[in-house]
């Protein structure tokens, strides 16, 4: 195996167990055990910085957060990469979405807080940070991210409506909870951890990568060891070079660090 400097790791379904609880205990033993190895460990998600900066408080070892799906890279507090998406295509996509889709909910994430019209049937969970406001058109921010829900479950038409429309300036993603992200195109935690790379001079052959979903599939596909949860979708094992032994409720990121890199001595 390549010598690993990084590991990223997604939450949901992942490093998190079913109820959104991680080994606080023991990922900060192995946090301090991984740096003396020299290793750095990041947090890749679909969720705003703000929100991921909450929900480790107790685990500030954490070198790196990859925040709404690669388009923000923050180290120890300070933004290193952005890609925002363009005003000009924020406000085309606010009303064609609502026209064109049965939405059930659409929020933007920005670099100032999320924002939205309304608060019903959104994953609330998510957005501590959200401002409601009367027009998503007047919104001061810049934006890294639509989310959308749904009336139903079925996200093919509006992932193709998305394709055909705005292909070319936008990459969708279904995310963990059945919605779809939107954000500008070349941004996915794939493309976030190349762009690291070249930030801290290593390699992707150099990072090591868990993820269960989708939206990790470009992650575990680029990294030199990408390694599916044992409770991800069948496309995520597919493409993996290893399986975790335990699912995300009997700690199989923690586990897998463990057999790897033999932490518990």
């Amino acid at each position: 195996m390549t010598q690993t400097k990084l590991i990223a790791t997604y939450i949901d379904g992942t490093l998190f167990d079913d109820d959104k609880n991680y080994n606080i205990e023991r990922l900060n033993n192995y946090l301090k055990a991984l740096h003396q190895q020299g290793i750095q460990f990041a947090v890749a998600s679909g969720n705003n910085y703000d929100h991921l900066k909450r929900i480790f408080q107790r685990t500030p070892q954490i070198d790196l957060f990859i925040a709404e799906n690669g388009a923000q890279i923050v180290k120890k507090g300070e933004t290193i990469y952005e890609r925002e998406m363009p005003k000009t295509l924020v406000n085309d996509m606010i009303p064609t979405l609502f026209n064109q889709l049965d939405l059930k909910s659409l929020s933007l994430s920005g670099k100032k807080a999320s924002y939205a019209e309304s608060k019903k049937d959104l994953p609330l969970y998510h957005m501590k940070n959200l401002v409601i406001v009367d027009n998503l058109l007047k919104i001061n921010d810049d934006i890294f991210k639509f989310n959308i829900q749904l009336q139903h479950d079925d996200l093919t038409e509006a992932i193709k409506f998305l394709n055909d429309n705005y292909g070319q300036e936008i990459y969708a993603a279904v995310s963990g909870f059945g919605s779809i992200d939107i954000m500008r195109n070349n941004v996915n935690k794939s493309i976030a951890l190349r762009h690291l790379c070249d930030l801290e001079d290593f390699s992707l052959k150099n990072v090591m990568a868990f993820g269960d979903n989708l939206n990790d599939l470009e992650m575990i596909q680029s990294v030199g060891t990408g390694i599916a949860m044992k409770n991800a979708k069948a496309q995520v094992i597919k493409v993996a070079n290893l399986v975790t032994n335990t699912d995300n409720n009997h700690d199989g990121v923690l586990n897998t660090i463990n057999e790897i890199f033999k932490l518990d001595k």
